[in-house]
Formats: structure tokens, C-alpha cells, sequence
């Protein structure tokens, strides 16, 4: 079975489950290399520089789960390229946008 080329969100216990994670690494690795990330992992409102980076992004953990402030999207990525930049190419337990720039991921 040859899979979409597109983000998946959410895909643990699914059929393709590997081929899935494969995918949205690859589409992870694509974006960083056409982009300048930054991922503050233990800060809301990372102290950057935001002209040096096309995408900043904040984070505070929860239990099994980490919301993500979305400080910068000079491209203008969708909410599942940012989620994928946010959980660092996996996304397998999924995320969703909770308002305007926060996201949410779910984690194990």
C-alpha cells in the first residue's frame, strides 16, 4: 500500500502506522531544511531574536501532553506543518489547534 505524502496526524494503532511515521519525518526533515526553526522546549515566550527565524515557537508541558505558542510563521505554514515542527516529526498521538496561536500535542 503506497501512502498520501502528507502529515499525519494522530496515526499510533493504525494500519501503515510505520510507513506514517516515515512520512512525516521525512516532510519534518524537509522543513527544517527549508526553514530556520526555533523550538524553545521549557519556555512560552522564548527570549530570540524572531528576524533571525522564519518559525519561533514556545512550549510548556503538560501531563502527557505539551501546548505550543506559535510566536512566528513567516511562511505561513498549515496547523499540521506546525504541529509536525512542534512535535518534532513524530505526531503519532496527534495534536490540534486550540486558538489562534496555541496548539496542543499529545504525548506519551
Amino acid at each position: 500500500m503506497e501512502l498520501e505524502k502528507k502529515v499525519y496526524n494522530g496515526y499510533a494503532f493504525t494500519e501503515g502506522e510505520r510507513e506514517k511515521s516515515k512520512i512525516n519525518r521525512d516532510l519534518y526533515n524537509e522543513l527544517k531544511g527549508r526553514y530556520k526553526v526555533y523550538r524553545g522546549d521549557t519556555t512560552w515566550n522564548p527570549e530570540v531574536d524572531t528576524e533571525q527565524f522564519d518559525v519561533v515557537i514556545g512550549r510548556k508541558a503538560g501531563y502527557a501532553h505539551a501546548e505550543y505558542n506559535i510566536i512566528k510563521n513567516g511562511p505561513n505554514l498549515s496547523n499540521d506543518e506546525l504541529l509536525l515542527l512542534c512535535d518534532s516529526g513524530s505526531l503519532c498521538f496527534g495534536g490540534r489547534q486550540l486558538s489562534g496561536n496555541r496548539m496542543r500535542v499529545s504525548e506519551d
